[in-house]
């Protein structure tokens, strides 16, 4: 049977009927885009079935297993019980803060581009243009929540501590329900910009709790009674933990009262959504639906500064005025000084950014003593992981300068490496103030080495950071080389990020010895960091040449 497209007699109304003027040109027209939007979403639900039941049910399918037969979790059963109170809130506060902060830039309701531009400006209903995408955020939220309980009650089942029906009834619903109410949550963030300022500020400090008490799980120590009651009750991420703690057999006294409280929360933020949805303003949308693309667009090409850059100009906040009246200095040097001094005054987030990481870096460096084992190694990365984001929050005016490095020969006039070694100052000067400013304290009072290890971990991190900023684009090879097969993806991951991680490995295995006791005196760290800071801006000159040469290094 062949489709009839409408004609000019059928839209123009020179039949002389009434009731054409174009309906039936747009009744065409919206089967057609009905029809291909349920080709791609039955696609899109295939692939997600395909993944889903190739990885993770396959290790559904061990965790059931080991339910009867016992296996690895089943002999660490007293760890996971241990763990149980602080990393499964911990976990839950960790995906509500993902989730609102993408709601900063993004939004749960994201319009294709199309859309955006060509629908809202018309006349038309919000809601039922809006509602898909609504349903959409929502239950691919729900099915991470189902996904996550059952992960759980899987874990936790395997290593015998329950029944797996009485952990599949605590776990599922409790984690679905506390999905719904963060995808609320995300759509108040989205349309009130008083929501949206509470998360900008809350969220930094939130992924901190979230570290501090990873690091304490870690650990492998039981939590204190007051500990765990606080964490429990600090909000929905600890109400929805409360129903696993008392299957699991852990003291939840009150679970029955933090259900009830999850569960009427949860309505109440669900009630409001539609009327928020509807009074969405055009411009917010517009905003995040371009900033989207953006960021796809430079994750398809494997630019993770642009991805970056998209979401910070789409999650809003009022930046401060530029610094009025300082004078300019007239020397080179002592101008790109104050130039860096000044790009990193008026943009405070990117340094309270750098301020919270290197906190984060100082609380897992501090749970490091004690530990036996691989553990004070991966705690030692982690902290090196944190202070290397740190660096990179400060370092934006060298990414700026090594874009177009022949931009910067208008006005600079020595050479290009010296422009790119000279960026490291402002940014090592700021890490090494503040990371003596906690760590001359904690040297007086504990004794630990501290202060030595500040001074050596901050100049190979900052050169880590300043050599991924004069990261050439990919070559050709290797971009088909990706295509072709899997290792090709880690090649890349490799060569964007190899300055990256020689620093992250570097300091933590110089690290690990002067926290462990295993080093006499921690002037070792510094012979080996020091050292491997040199390597790297040495590749970093090399680098900045060859982008002037048109050579990539």
């Amino acid at each position: 049977m062949t489709t009839r497209h409408p004609t000019t007699e059928d839209t123009d109304g020179t039949d002389g009927t009434d009731g054409t003027d174009g309906t039936e040109a747009l009744t065409w027209l919206r089967a057609r885009r009905g029809s291909a939007r349920r080709r791609r979403f039955g696609y899109g639900a295939y692939v997600t079935t395909i993944l889903l039941g190739s990885w993770f049910g396959l290790y559904g399918a061990g965790l059931v297993a080991q339910i009867d037969r016992g296996g690895p979790f089943a002999d660490h059963a007293d760890q996971i019980r241990d763990a149980l109170p602080l990393a499964v809130p911990a976990l839950a506060l960790a995906a509500v803060s993902l989730v609102l902060a993408d709601a900063l830039w993004r939004g749960p309701v994201t319009l294709p581009r199309a859309d955006a531009d060509w629908l809202l400006p018309m006349p038309l209903p919000r809601w039922p243009l809006l509602r898909p995408w609504l349903l959409l955020s929502t239950g691919l939220l729900s099915l991470g929540g189902l996904l996550a309980g059952l992960a759980t009650a899987l874990v936790v089942a395997a290593a015998r501590l329950a029944g797996l029906g009485t952990l599949l009834l605590a776990c599922i619903p409790a984690a679905v329900c506390l999905a719904l109410l963060t995808a609320a949550a995300a759509v108040a963030v989205e349309r009130h910009t008083s929501a949206a300022r509470i998360v900008r500020l809350c969220t930094g400090p939130a992924l901190l709790a979230v570290l501090l008490l990873m690091t304490l799980t870690l650990r492998g120590e039981s939590p204190a009674a007051p500990l765990r009651t606080a964490v429990l009750w600090s909000g929905p991420w600890g109400w929805a933990a409360q129903p696993l703690q008392a299957a699991a057999g852990l003291p939840a006294p009150g679970w029955q009262v933090a259900t009830a409280l999850l569960v009427c929360c949860t309505v109440a933020a669900l009630l409001p959504v539609r009327r928020m949805v509807s009074s969405l303003p055009a411009a917010v949308l517009r905003t995040h639906s371009h900033a989207a693309g953006r960021a796809v667009a430079g994750l398809a090409s494997f630019d993770l500064r642009a991805a970056r850059q998209a979401m910070g100009d789409a999650s809003g906040g009022r930046p401060p005025r530029a610094w009025r009246g300082l004078r300019v200095p007239r020397r080179p040097f002592t101008a790109l000084l104050w130039r860096d001094a000044l790009g990193l005054a008026s943009r405070p987030r990117q340094a309270a950014t750098a301020l919270l990481l290197l906190c984060g870096a100082f609380l897992t460096a501090a749970t490091v003593t004690g530990t036996t084992g691989v553990t004070p190694l991966l705690l030692l990365v982690l902290t090196a992981a944190l202070g290397d984001a740190a660096a990179g929050a400060l370092l934006e005016p060298a990414r700026l300068d090594a874009d177009d490095p022949r931009r910067s020969l208008l006005w600079w006039p020595h050479s290009t490496p010296s422009l790119a070694l000279a960026h490291a100052v402002i940014p090592t000067l700021a890490l090494l103030l503040t990371g003596l400013a906690v760590a001359v304290p904690l040297h007086v009072l504990t004794d630990a080495p501290a202060v030595t290890l500040v001074a050596a971990a901050v100049p190979p991190l900052v050169a880590g950071r300043l050599l991924a900023a004069h990261r050439p684009p990919p070559p050709a090879w290797l971009l088909y080389r990706a295509l072709a097969s899997p290792s090709g993806a880690v090649l890349i991951v490799l060569w964007q990020s190899a300055g990256q991680a020689l620093a992250v490995l570097g300091v933590a295995l110089a690290a690990a010895p002067a926290l462990t006791g295993d080093s006499p005196t921690p002037i070792v760290a510094l012979l080996l960091c020091w050292p491997l800071a040199a390597a790297l801006l040495h590749w970093t000159t090399l680098r900045a040449r060859a982008a002037v040469g048109g050579h990539p290094t």
